[in-house]
């Protein structure tokens, strides 16, 4: 349960000093395209470009990897804001062309918008199809069609199938022996 005596109380942060927090004092590169050069000397480091690389193979996407350093940059005071987002473009097209030159194919973000687009609009055709049969009081074969279409699943769709799909029992995968510096042999 909440405690609701232990919360900051109404204008709390008007009392502290201010200037304290970095974001409250005037950024330290004022101009978008000195944030640009700091952000890519930085980022030009051939240590940091193989953990940006590690990174990107693991799975992340651009859009959030640059956001992020944004938002840090924003927080320590180093640019504003504003800066920051008119920045974030040039430095993911360098950070792109820079893991293009190790080999790596990086993914612009984490969803696909057509996906995404495509899984709603199956979700909202299953709530107004559960609702239609819901309030329907007679049965008629339209309303029968419509039972069997809300019935089958929509990957089965995708692939062609007209029948629901039955659940299938995971295969068992034999467990591949571990590999690296830290794996543990037999003894």
């Amino acid at each position: 349960m909440v405690d609701v005596f232990s919360r900051p109380i109404p204008g709390q942060s008007l009392t502290a000093t201010p200037k304290n927090a970095p974001w409250e004092r005037p950024p330290e590169l004022v101009e978008t395209g000195d944030a640009v050069k700091y952000y890519i000397d930085k980022l030009a480091d051939e240590d940091v470009m193989d953990d940006l690389a590690i990174t990107f193979e693991m799975g992340a996407d651009l859009r959030t990897v640059v956001e992020t350093l944004m938002t840090m940059g924003s927080m320590k005071g180093l640019h504003t804001v504003e800066a920051g987002m008119l920045a974030g473009p040039i430095v993911a097209s360098f950070v792109k062309a820079a893991m293009s030159t190790y080999g790596i194919e990086v993914k612009e973000t984490a969803v696909d918008p057509k996906e995404a687009r495509k899984a709603k609009n199956v979700e909202r055709m299953k709530t107004l199809m559960k609702k239609y049969i819901e309030t329907k009081p007679e049965q008629d074969a339209g309303s029968e069609l419509i039972e069997e279409l809300s019935e089958v699943d929509a990957t089965a769709v995708e692939q062609g199938a007209t029948e629901p799909q039955q659940e299938q029992e995971p295969m068992m995968e034999a467990e591949a022996a571990p590999t690296g510096l830290m794996a543990k042999g037999e003894v």
